[in-house]
């Protein structure tokens, strides 16, 4: 029996969204998912169109049992209705019937569809009503009939015009009335109507052509009649976005609403509304006039492709909103305004202005394709799920609240002044008279006062030192939203030190509810149970401390506090016994600290007790980039005080390059409660090197291993990081911006606008939540508050790559520590993406970030251990990757175990591809080739334990057309295609395996050989495959639609023979740009796909090898089955697995899909189909009549 495609998984761009009461739509490609709208589980997904990618959704919501919804896409339009109670998630088993309509197609494509929605008090009509404009500013009519299976009928209102439009949006003013503006593709926006009449044949009317955006239009949308200040009569409002980067709002009220004046749509008008091109010119176009535009807006970096206002009668006290997302994947909120600077209204100014309210970037890449409105509260709360070209779909809150109390930072930031602070603490100040007397007799004045610096005492209270010497407790009150929270409920002035004017510092340990404070005279004091304690006097000025934020002994309450004084070249570890009296210093550490091993400069701390009995230790991260580890003997209950050294035991030299270590955090690597005496574990550590770094350290063995190094999007100022049970979070500055981000699921937290790091700062993060947290910053003199008690977003589902996928490759070693199939695949935003695809599901994903151009190759080692990866500029790089075990909270531990460095003058050159080959009998060791734009091919080893890591053993050059594909044919002949159409043969010396020599031998030149014509031009993409011993079986897809097939003798290893090829020719209407080769049993099966978005599978059948001669006709090749891919420009593919059950193929562009080889199911198509509740991917099997096709 034959085999067939099947489609299994998506993850391309999100095209459309819609809340649809309990459930939530979402489309990628041609396929619609249904979330239930509480958690988002995905509950179902369904096929709407046979290849068309959804563009739009609308909803009908009469009832729980009775839904509709009309999806299109290009030109086809279809519709379904369903019961939401079906989809009833709690019992084992769940039956869906979803009744859906045969798709129509149009006669052009579609670019808006609205529905007439009745008023609440009229009866509803068995059909629904629609209206469509087209590409080419024509009305349809669409009618769905709602008794038995949807019936759809399309009806002509309007015919096409000469316009070609990139957007519309029509509204229905009544039954018998539609509005429609129309954005077309060089910068008009057309307004103008529909209309039936009840006794003559329906008119449309142009009313106004709005002129003034400068590149085509990309967004409109119209407004329901709104109150603008300051007349407070009712307005219609039109809104654009643009490829000038700008958003404009019209007033379209009078223009609407009047027909006494109107032009019909004749061959006059079309002239007069053409002349312009949407590419100004002062000399040859008409000003616009600024009588209909209300305000402009800038904000996006560029290209605007939706804007949708945010109208509901909720916010109308609040004011006029405005969403808007485009091409720079960040969605914005804008408020409407009236304009202060606008004098009169005479002036050509606008008389209002768009101000940007909030910005959301959590998206990756490029484009937000589609945002809506999911939940609406009348206190302001708004909630927005945008979908991206990076297949991701977020939910976030926003507060819509009066646009002066929004600051720069586009969120909910409050300020105090110095003045501000001494007036909420100034009653307590009035009773504390005593403390300013003693301080000085009089109160100082605050107009020389500012805020020196913070220190948090719980996750709600912080303390805060000023110039003057003042120590205040603010208290931060929890408002009733659970999303933002910044008011100071209480300020109350503790102390005034004479030691901490002109300089003070300032610690927090949250875990125990203590902080430290120390001034330039040496004093120690603790802030403990709401009194301030003296606790230690040092000889000197306190330069820094660092203190731990729990017990570091539990057994005795005692915690830890390194402190360093400036002029002296030791550190002081101060361990403080915490109980029931009075805080005290039980014992001193001095700590060494060597100026030129490490640097002078202490900047982090982490102590591990309990390690081999007696013993603890210390991490110190210092300015330089180096951490030091320390043993220093353990506190027990009976150390009275004592002065002790510490030990140096290991310095671990540019862990972070060096930049600054600015955090450390200690994670033993056993859970088992027995085990008291943990003697490895993991440290993290952050630095402003914008990297995390994991160093597995045994104490008992004496060893320290990089385990883990990444990159992070944020930064590269990280300054401090935390672990919960199962998540590591990350905080730092990424340019003006406080970041908080989650290494585990790589997603942002927290962000909000500081100004920079060069400021006095404290950040405190929620214990109780998997996500925000308090900051507070200096800024322009003046104290911020930010404070967020859950995350800023919600991910309903995460994204992959925000740019075209290039290059895929499977790591194939069933016998690795991977119990799933371990992914990679690299993309044109220079990042690679390690994920597990397991059951049809793609598991977890961890990014690399190291790569500064796009990604053009990868391939696995055979053990799965080892990834190779390469791109332009001549980067090359090894990966090393392991499981991050039991442990782990980073998901994979990989490090970039080395690098190939240039050898051309300027590094401009770029990798087209390479191949790996491992040294026989010798592990880790490799041979690799590398064809580059030059048309020059490089033979390197790779011995990562030899001395001289890197070797180049040959090099040649071919003509001027650039090679583009290379593979090991045998262990000492390489096979290479390029631009030209050709495949040569290039022969190596025997001598290429040879270890590494401690003085190399200059490279040997390379000659091609054997030259073979198997293209018309660029050969894309190549596969081989090992057909018997000695015998290779090679596939080439080419720029000119055609699949070559060639067959290698290679029994003799010295001289290769290549068979004539046998090429077929248009084998896709397009290039062909990736293939494989996988055996099924007897079988040897293709797998091709191109530009034309078709993916062919083909049988070849090879006849020949057992007599070893040459036959013209050795290859039979047969086309199996063909199916449309969602996934646009095809790069590359791979093999995910191949067992007897089937296969699973990997297809990789913008975006990618999981396709499956399987046997077809006999017997008649399934009415329905009974699914499980998990996995959570179910998929919906649509209700058709037989006697009608499903796919035109």
């Amino acid at each position: 029996m034959s085999l067939a495609l099947c489609h299994e998984n998506i993850r391309v761009p999100i095209t459309a969204l819609a809340p649809c009461g309990p459930l939530f739509l979402a489309a990628e490609g041609p396929f619609l998912s249904f979330f239930e709208s509480v958690h988002y589980k995905l509950l179902a997904t369904a096929r709407i169109f046979k290849s068309h990618v959804i563009h739009g959704i609308v909803v009908e919501y009469r009832s729980f049992s009775d839904v509709a919804v009309v999806v299109w896409g290009g030109p086809w339009i279809r519709a379904f209705h369903f019961d939401c109670a079906a989809f009833n998630t709690s019992s084992a088993f769940s039956v869906v019937p979803v009744v859906f309509s045969a798709p129509v197609k149009a006669s052009d494509w579609i670019l808006d569809l609205s529905l007439y929605r009745e008023k609440p008090d009229g009866a509803f009509n068995s059909a629904l009503v629609c209206a469509a404009v087209t590409a080419h500013n024509a009305l349809l009519e669409v009618k769905i009939g709602r008794s038995g299976f949807p019936k759809l009928t399309l009806t002509e209102l309007t015919s096409s015009s000469r316009s070609i439009l990139y957007s519309a949006h029509s509204v229905w003013e009544s039954f018998d009335r539609i509005l429609v503006a129309a954005g077309t593709a060089f910068g008009e926006i057309i307004l103008w109507s529909w209309e039936r009449k009840p006794t003559a044949e329906s008119c449309h009317r142009v009313h106004h052509v709005f002129l003034g955006h400068e590149g085509s239009v990309f967004g409109v949308q119209i407004s329901q009649e709104l109150l603008l200040e300051p007349s407070k009569e009712p307005r219609r409002l039109l809104a654009s976005c643009s490829d000038d980067r700008t958003i404009r709002v019209w007033d379209i009220s009078k223009l609407s609403a009047g027909a006494d004046t109107e032009k019909a749509l004749d061959e006059t008008h079309d002239k007069e509304r053409t002349h312009h091109t949407g590419f100004s010119n002062s000399c040859l176009d008409p000003p616009p006039t600024r009588s209909h535009c209300l305000a402009v807006g800038w904000g996006h970096l560029s290209r605007v492709w939706a804007v949708t206002f945010l109208d509901h009668e909720y916010f109308q006290s609040l004011g006029f909103f405005i969403l808007s997302s485009g091409e720079d994947a960040t969605s914005r909120i804008w408020a409407l305004v009236p304009n202060p600077d606008r004098p009169n209204i005479d002036t050509d100014i606008a008389s209002y202005t768009l101000r940007l309210m909030d910005t959301a970037e959590y998206h990756s890449g490029k484009n937000i394709w589609a945002a809506t409105v999911t939940s609406l509260h009348p206190d302001g709360f708004v909630g927005i799920v945008t979908g991206g070209a990076d297949g991701k779909i977020t939910e976030r809150m926003s507060l819509l609240s009066s646009p002066d109390r929004v600051k720069k930072s586009g969120r909910m930031v409050e300020e105090f002044s110095i003045e501000d602070i001494y007036s909420m603490a100034s009653p307590i100040v009035k009773s504390l008279s005593h403390v300013l007397d003693n301080a000085g007799g009089c109160r100082p004045s605050t107009k020389a006062d500012f805020f020196r610096s913070y220190a948090f005492l719980n996750e709600s209270s912080f303390l805060l030192t000023t110039n003057s010497g003042r120590i205040y407790l603010e208290t931060i009150a929890s408002d009733k939203h659970v999303f933002e929270r910044q008011n100071l409920s209480t300020s109350v002035l503790i102390d005034q030190m004479d030691e901490l004017s002109g300089h003070s510092v300032c610690t927090g340990a949250p875990g125990l509810e203590a902080v430290f404070v120390a001034g330039s005279t040496g004093s120690i004091h603790i802030y403990w149970k709401s009194s301030l304690h003296k606790l230690h006097t040092l000889p000197g000025k306190i330069g820094s401390m660092f203190a731990t934020s729990a017990f570091v002994e539990p057994n005795n309450n005692t915690t830890a506090l390194l402190v360093t004084v400036q002029g002296l070249s030791h550190a002081k570890l101060l361990s403080i016994a915490i109980g029931t009296g009075q805080p005290r210093v039980t014992r001193t550490v001095n700590v060494a600290v060597s100026e030129i091993l490490t640097g002078p400069i202490i900047t982090s701390l982490d102590y591990i007790g309990s390690v081999q009995g007696e013993t603890d230790y210390i991490l110190l991260g210092f300015r330089r980039g180096s951490i030091a580890i320390y043993k220093v003997p353990r506190v027990t209950a009976e150390t009275v005080y004592e002065e002790v050294p510490a030990t140096l035991v290991r310095i671990i030299e540019q862990a972070h390059g060096k930049e600054t270590v600015t955090a450390i955090k200690w994670q033993v690597s056993s859970l088992r409660p027995s085990d008291l005496k943990p003697t490895s574990g993991h440290m993290y550590s952050v630095g402003r090197d914008g990297c995390v770094t994991d160093h597995h350290i045994d104490f008992a063995q004496g060893s320290v291993t990089l385990v883990n190094r990444c990159s992070l999007p944020i930064g590269p100022n990280l300054e401090g990081l935390y672990i919960g049970n199962t998540h590591m979070g990350v905080y730092g500055f990424s340019k003006t911006r406080f970041v908080v981000y989650d290494m585990t699921n790589e997603e942002e937290v927290m962000g909000v606008d500081t100004g920079g790091s060069h400021r006095s700062w404290k950040y405190q993060q929620q214990p109780s939540t998997d996500g925000g947290g308090t900051i507070v910053w200096t800024r322009a003199s003046t104290m911020h508050i930010f404070s967020q008690v859950a995350r800023s977003y919600r991910a309903i589902r995460p994204g992959r790559h925000g740019r075209e996928i290039k290059a895929v490759a499977a790591c194939t070693n069933d016998e690795s520590e991977f119990t799933k199939r371990l992914v990679a695949t690299g993309a044109e935003d220079t990042d690679i993406r390690l994920f597990e695809c397991w059951e049809g599901n793609f598991v977890g994903c961890k990014t690399l970030r190291k790569h500064t151009t796009g990604i053009q190759h990868l391939q696995w080692s055979a053990d799965g251990e080892y990834l190779f990866s390469s791109g332009g500029c001549e980067e090359f790089y090894v990966w090393r990757v392991r499981t991050s075990g039991a442990q782990g909270v980073v998901g994979f531990h990989v490090v970039c175990e080395s690098i190939c460095e240039p050898q051309s003058e300027h590094s401009d050159l770029r990798i087209m591809t390479f191949e790996a080959f491992e040294f026989y009998n010798r592990k880790d060791k490799w041979v690799i080739a590398m064809v580059f734009s030059d048309s020059t091919i490089r033979i390197h080893s790779y011995d990562p334990t030899a001395a001289q890591k890197w070797q180049t053993l040959s090099k040649g050059t071919y003509f001027t057309s650039c090679l583009t594909q290379c593979t090991f044919i045998t262990p000492i002949a390489i096979l290479t295609t390029g631009t030209d159409g050709h495949a040569v043969l290039w022969p190596l010396s025997s001598s290429t395996h040879r270890p590494h020599q401690s003085d190399p031998r200059p490279p040997d030149t390379l000659d091609w050989k054997q030259p073979n014509r198997i293209h018309q031009s660029t050969s894309k993409t190549l596969a081989s495959h090992s057909i018997c011993i000695g015998w290779t079986l090679i596939v080439s897809g080419g720029d000119d639609s055609s699949l070559s097939f060639l067959v290698i003798n290679h029994t003799s290893l010295s001289s290769p023979v290549i068979h004539a090829p046998t090429i077929l020719v248009r084998a896709h209407a397009s290039a062909v740009t990736a293939c494989i080769v996988l055996q099924r049993v007897s079988k040897t099966l293709v797998v091709t796909a191109g530009n034309d978005q078709w993916v062919r599978l083909w049988d070849v059948q090879i006849r020949g090898i057992e007599t070893r001669t040459r036959d013209e006709d050795m290859l039979t090749v047969k086309r199996v089955c063909k199916m449309k891919t969602s996934v646009a420009d095809v790069s590359s593919m791979c093999v995910i697995e191949n067992t007897s059950e089937g296969a699973r193929v990997l297809v990789c562009g913008v975006g990618m899909e999981l396709i499956r080889i399987e046997e077809p199911h006999s017997g008649p198509p399934v009415p329905r189909m009974v699914l499980p509740a998990a996995p959570q991917k179910r998929e919906l099997v649509p209700y058709v009549r037989p006697t009608k096709k499903l796919w035109p």
